[in-house]
């Protein structure tokens, strides 16, 4: 099994970092999820007309998986990597291509700019930044994947 790169010292005050950008990422996923399901955030007749099979509840449920739940995994993990937890990177790494591909998927249908579409391109960067040293536990787990105990 392969570990982070970054030392020891120094996970501590990222680990906090990643935990509470990672929650703030999740809160609002969950913030547009719900507006989308229950109708109180309205796109408009013609941004709504856009979305797979016109739904709005399909979307709130596509943004909850795609977005909100794997943010959730990751502030926990970084919460959890105080105790070492080396998963850390490579899920942020995983989550920041996650919402950038959620953006650029979103962006094909809708088909219009808001303020959030550049805001969140940012925060998946950021994301792949943070998790750039987890790039080497994902190759190891994709190429030697662990054995279960029977």
């Amino acid at each position: 099994m392969t570990h982070s790169t970054i030392s020891v010292g120094t996970t501590h005050q990222h680990r906090v970092g990643v935990a509470v950008f990672a929650a703030i990422i999740a809160f609002s996923a969950y913030a547009g999820a719900i507006g989308l399901v229950s109708g109180g955030l309205s796109l408009g007749d013609v941004l709504t007309a856009r979305l797979p099979f016109g739904s709005p509840v399909l979307g709130g449920i596509a943004l909850a998986l795609i977005v909100a739940v794997p943010s959730t995994w990751l502030a926990w993990l970084a919460w959890l990597a105080w105790q070492a937890d080396s998963r850390t990177d490579a899920v942020a790494l995983i989550v920041g291509i996650l919402i950038i591909g959620w953006i650029v998927v979103e962006l094909a249908f809708i088909r219009e700019v808001s303020f959030f579409h550049p805001v969140y391109l940012v925060v998946g960067a950021a994301l792949i930044w943070i998790g750039r040293h987890g790039a080497g536990d994902l190759r190891a787990l994709l190429h030697h994947p662990p054995a279960h105990a029977a």
